[in-house]
């Protein structure tokens, strides 16, 4: 027998070998200026996936080359060859590549996905000549070496919405046939067929249950046969799961709950039709029995509605789920043991990236090698774990492999690395670089975040991330930087608005005020119509820790963000004016009146923006919403500023409409305040072409250092 023991190492050795010019782990950090054009530019676009038995090897990229340049048309938001990809297909038995799709004009893919181990479905890309009929869009079905191309179906665009199909499994007893969600019947709602890969001919299994067209179908949950066996959808503020029974074909409403109160929502299914969830335990009336404030996981029997003990917890972090039951929590991926029901292996974001591996035989892979016919046997865990240690600063993520482990692609990446992509063969010892995301940008010279906790002046642990600029400066600038949401949490991961800053001289806080999602349902809720009160004041309390911690001078303080975050930067503007010496507002919301009074004619990407913005944020109706609107919003308050703001925002931003910027402006005006202005045509909510992100970081680098400088 050969054991995986003997293999690692090889791999590691060579990783060591490939690896040698990008791995920092030996190499000193250093300080030098990075033009502003590397912080502006797209890398390439690439993304990989296996086929299921691991003889294709699919990469999906942009024609655009990985360098750095800059396009210059300010009229599109990104660069033309970047709608697109092209794809190359990678034989793996011999390592012969062909590229079926070079992504340029008319030639190029909208969609992909692998329908069995050497067949493939896909969707080409629309031609933009005027004249052409966009009111349906092709599929396709085609062998990975190019040979058999058949169009499966059309995608129809109707008044309704689109009407077409997604694959969510492959069906294992069955080469030739897939499971497929289509909603060709109802828009909002889709059935479950299956399809077969050769003829294109669809089987119906199941209808989709017939909600009302108010609910918003979240996720479906199905079976190995490819049957539903339940959905979650919205109803205002409520979420509802539907279970699907096979025999009578009838969906029933299983569990409803309401936002921010105790709840839980399905992971996955195990074989034997238990459900491993993540929220709250209650007993069989639905009376909560366990509520931690924090999302636990447990295993449910939906037959009985029994919960079993609590298998896993995070005493800081949600484990999965919804947060508060409305905004989406952490995401969970989870491997149980069915016949213990014990965790054998966990990944979910916490302070970083978090990968647990509970059992060593957890994914225990016998194959045969290539030119032995010794049995190899190795775990998850182990191979994880080898890969990690050879970049022991950096995350190392699996992002697509064999149905055995044995092959795949992995990722490193961490807060100072955006990505680069190995391939690996365990079978073959073979390990060597496939990809490096914007390889202009030293990994050695970009910061990395700190995991920092302060305390609010309430009592309240405020986690944050912070960023020690390297440069040698006369006064310890500093940056607090409120992200947007404001029902999201930030993390560790690379951050070119934060490497800019850093690496002009700034040190830079990121903190995770109350409202942000991940950190369990009570700091959740503490946000709650708390826009420029407690939500503010955790920002507040983030500066005065930095300047007590010596990583701010008091009076060289600015406070940035955008969307929410650039609503938080005026906030601080106006009710802290003594605080800060410059203001950034990045596609801020100046009114919350506006904000406020047209939520039933927003669109969202749910349909209960109405509802689930006025228990969070707050509304206009009556004198009390009226009084709160009036003391939070930063327009009726413009007279309190201190300090010079820059005002940047895009005509074309249909989230916070720029109205907010203008009439921002001639409040400015009107009491004399010193503002720059940055207005980008053709830009929506945040700018997202390259020019236009780099005029942003050139007028950002002077105003700083104008203003907190000098």
């Amino acid at each position: 027998m050969r054991l995986i023991n003997t293999i690692l190492p090889s791999i590691l050795t060579i990783i060591i070998c490939v690896n040698s010019s990008v791995a920092n782990a030996n190499q000193a950090e250093r300080y030098e200026e990075i033009p502003l054009e590397h912080f502006a530019c797209y890398s390439n676009f690439y993304s990989f996936s296996m086929s299921p038995e691991g003889t294709y090897l699919a990469i999906l990229t942009t024609p655009k080359e990985n360098v750095c340049d800059i396009h210059q048309n300010k009229m599109e938001k990104v660069e033309k060859n970047f709608r697109y990809q092209g794809l190359t297909m990678i034989k793996l038995t011999d390592m012969s590549r062909k590229v079926l799709f070079d992504g340029t004009p008319g030639n190029g893919i909208s969609s992909f996905s692998w329908l069995s181990d050497k067949r493939f479905s896909f969707t080409p890309q629309a031609f933009e000549q005027v004249g052409r009929n966009m009111n349906a869009l092709q599929v396709f079905a085609m062998n990975a070496d190019g040979s058999r191309k058949r169009s499966l179906l059309e995608y129809n665009f109707g008044a309704e919405g689109l009407r077409g199909f997604e694959v969510y499994n492959t069906n294992p007893e069955v080469d030739d046939e897939v499971f497929v969600y289509w909603n060709k019947r109802r828009s909002r709602v889709s059935d479950y067929y299956k399809l077969n890969i050769n003829t294109g001919v669809p089987k119906l299994l199941a209808r989709g249950p017939d909600i009302k067209d108010t609910e918003v179908i979240y996720f479906s949950v199905e079976d190995d046969d490819g049957y539903p066996v339940t959905v979650m959808t919205d109803v205002g503020i409520q979420r509802v799961l539907y279970t699907y029974n096979k025999d009578t074909k009838l969906w029933s409403e299983h569990y409803r709950y309401t936002c921010q109160q105790p709840h839980f929502t399905p992971v996955s299914l195990l074989s034997d039709a238990r459900w491993l969830v993540s929220g709250q335990k209650f007993d069989k009336n639905r009376n909560v029995i366990e509520d931690l404030d924090k999302n636990a996981l447990y295993i449910y029997n939906p037959e009985t509605k029994e919960f079993g003990d609590r298998i896993y917890s995070d005493e800081v972090y949600d484990v999965g789920g919804f947060t508060g039951g409305c905004r989406s929590g952490t995401p969970i991926s989870a491997s149980v043991n069915e016949e213990t029901g014990q965790l054998r292996s966990l990944t979910y974001g916490g302070a970083k990236p978090t990968s647990i591996y509970f059992d060593d035989s957890a994914n225990e892979i016998n194959n045969e090698a290539e030119e032995e016919s010794d049995e190899i046997k190795f775990t998850s865990r182990q191979l994880k774990e080898s890969l990690q240690a050879l970049f022991p600063n950096d995350w190392v993520s699996i992002t697509t492999s064999d149905g055995n482990n044995t092959k795949g692609v992995f990722r490193v990446h961490n807060s100072n690395n955006p990505g680069d992509y190995y391939y690996f063969d365990i079978l073959k010892s073979q390990v060597f670089m496939l990809y490096q995301n914007s390889p202009w940008l030293d990994r050695n010279v970009l910061t990395k975040k700190q995991l920092v906790k302060y305390k609010a002046r309430d009592g309240l642990t405020i986690t944050g991330y912070l960023s020690l600029s390297k440069k040698k400066t006369e006064k310890n600038y500093f940056i607090i930087l409120p992200h947007g949401g404001p029902n999201v949490k930030e993390g560790y991961g690379y951050d070119g608005w934060v490497q800019f800053l850093t690496n002009r001289g700034y040190n830079v806080l990121q903190p995770d005020y109350r409202g942000s999602t991940g950190y369990g349902r009570n700091h959740y809720v503490l946000g709650n119509r708390q826009w420029g009160k407690t939500m503010q004041n955790d920002l507040t309390d983030g500066v005065l820790w930095a300047i007590e911690n010596r990583y701010a001078d008091k009076d060289r303080v600015c406070i940035a963000g955008g969307s929410y975050g650039g609503y938080a930067a005026m906030a601080g503007a106006v009710f802290t004016p003594e605080l800060y010496r410059c203001v950034i507002n990045f596609v801020g919301v100046a009114d919350m009146r506006d904000l406020l009074k047209g939520f039933g004619s927003k669109s969202s990407r749910f349909n209960t923006w109405e509802d689930e913005g006025r228990l969070e944020w707050g509304d206009d109706k009556g004198p009390e919403s009226d009084k709160y609107i009036s003391e939070i919003s930063p327009l009726l308050h413009v007279e309190n500023i201190k300090a010079p703001v820059l005002i940047s925002h895009g005509t074309n931003d249909n989230v916070v409409p720029v109205e907010h910027a203008r009439r921002l402006r001639s409040e400015m005006d009107k009491y004399g305040k010193k503002y720059e202005w940055h207005m980008q045509a053709y830009e929506g909510h945040g700018f997202g072409g390259e020019l236009a992100r780099l005029e942003h970081y050139q007028v950002q680098e002077k105003f700083l250092k104008k203003y907190l400088e000098n």
